[in-house]
């Protein structure tokens, strides 16, 4: 292991409290074969949690009230424009950008033995807008993240349309992601490393993949979203870049998707579904072995006494006519049910806060179960300035007896845009990726910047 390596663990693995672990997508896009191969994979070893190339979160995400919205990093709101004039018509263009770099140091104690290591790392993303009128819109972001193989990329471009003032189209590369799921198995891609984060393969803390849209970054998607009764009906269509050019494009090699979502006496209802491409980039058809299956699903969110509670369930469908007709549960590959609960208190300081998740993955196939845990709790706005947060984040396989707690703090204003965080990482439990219990320490200063 390179000491670059060591140390992206001692940082981005140890501390902002809440993690990101590399696993494949075992329910967005698992095929016939793969599902019943996944528990006894899981309850062998389910290593793929203790990933050495995990990110991480930073420690505020903790105290954000819950995002069921369409973002990936929040653009700044000091916003530069100006205004362009193509013949009659007025185009306003506005730039506001995000940077946040980290240099530090830190140390990984396994089996008796210590690493040590130095890290740097740079995140800058730069947004691009132009509205001419209220109806059209055109979007873009640049990302820039060092080390990498790629030092500059477009991360997303888009347009959005409002037509008859309610119905919301939008269509080019962007980020879409449904559902109310916020720690396990949902898709986070800061630290482009590998090709699978920027295909939107990397979930929070391990567990099955809960947003069905994981991988929408990485092809070309549309969206149409039209207002019914207290929600809204969403339909997604969407074209991988592994299919080739836009001249090799037809329906059967495009992926489908469909949302209806509620609200009623005061509780949201989410109904979701999902299907996969028929055919391969070469137009032959898949086999039952080798598809992807389908996704069909449910979600409820309610807020009580200030707590949002909220569960999910994803059914895999290996064979329509049993699970329909027959009503057999034999018929779905897995079937993953996800809960949570999710409360801050902010009227007084200190502000506390916490998010605890509970996953059953069941596969029939095997009649087997994989159950997981992930859990952040914290607290901030300490000591005589109210610069200093405390957090803890951890992860637990029961099925696997294993997992990771990490404790952690941020002191903030001693340094102008920047943060001072200390952490470490304890990996515990039976694993072939690790000599238990193995701790990663790490201190490093982060600078941030919206402009």
């Amino acid at each position: 292991m390179t000491k670059t390596v060591c140390i992206a663990i001692a940082f981005l693995l140890v501390f902002p409290a809440f993690s990101q672990v590399a696993e494949e997508d075992t329910s967005a896009e698992t095929t016939a074969a793969e599902s019943a191969e996944i528990a006894a994979e899981d309850a062998a070893d389910e290593s793929d949690f203790g990933d050495e190339s995990d990110d991480f979160d930073d420690f505020d995400s903790l105290f954000d009230d819950v995002e069921d919205t369409e973002a990936v990093v929040t653009e700044s709101t000091d916003s530069k424009s100006v205004t362009v004039k193509v013949g009659d018509i007025s185009i306003p263009l506005s730039w506001s950008g995000y940077l946040e770099s980290s240099i530090g140091a830190g140390d990984i104690h396994e089996d008796g033995e210590d690493e040590y290591s130095g890290y740097f790392t740079f995140l800058n993303y730069l947004y691009l807008n132009a509205r001419p009128d209220k109806t059209l819109s055109i979007h873009a972001s640049l990302r820039t993240y060092l080390p990498a193989n790629s030092a500059l990329s477009v991360y997303e471009i888009y347009f959005t349309y409002l037509m008859f003032d309610r119905v919301f189209i939008t269509a080019g590369r962007k980020d879409t992601s449904w559902g109310y799921v916020r720690l396990i198995g949902t898709s986070n891609d800061d630290d482009d490393s590998s090709d699978s984060k920027s295909a939107g393969l990397t979930y929070k803390y391990g567990g099955v993949s809960t947003d069905i849209l994981s991988d929408s970054r990485s092809g070309t998607s549309g969206l149409v979203r039209i207002p019914f009764l207290t929600g809204t009906i969403s339909g997604w269509a969407y074209y991988a870049d592994s299919y080739g050019s836009a001249s090799n494009m037809d329906t059967d090699k495009m992926s489908f998707a469909l949302s209806v979502e509620e609200t009623f006496w005061k509780t949201s209802v989410n109904l979701f579904a999902r299907k996969y491409p028929s055919v391969d980039k070469d137009g032959k058809a898949y086999t039952d072995e080798n598809r992807t299956l389908p996704i069909a699903g449910a979600e409820i969110k309610r807020t009580i006494l200030d707590a949002d509670i909220y569960a999910q369930a994803i059914g895999q469908i290996h064979s329509v006519g049993d699970v329909v007709k027959r009503h057999d549960i034999n018929g779905f590959g897995a079937i993953i049910m996800t809960a949570g609960l999710y409360r801050w208190w902010d009227k007084r300081d200190p502000n506390v806060g916490f998010n605890v998740e509970f996953q059953d993955s069941y596969y029939p196939p095997l009649e087997s179960h994989t159950r997981v845990i992930a859990y952040d709790a914290g607290i901030k706005r300490l000591g005589k300035n109210h610069n200093i947060k405390l957090g803890v984040s951890g992860y637990h396989s029961f099925t696997a007896n294993n997992g990771y707690v990490k404790p952690g703090i941020i002191l903030s204003g001693i340094f102008p845009h920047a943060t001072w965080e200390n952490g470490v990482r304890i990996d515990y439990g039976e694993s072939t990726s690790y000599v238990s219990p193995k701790f990663t320490f790490g201190s490093y200063i982060k600078i941030t910047l919206n402009y």
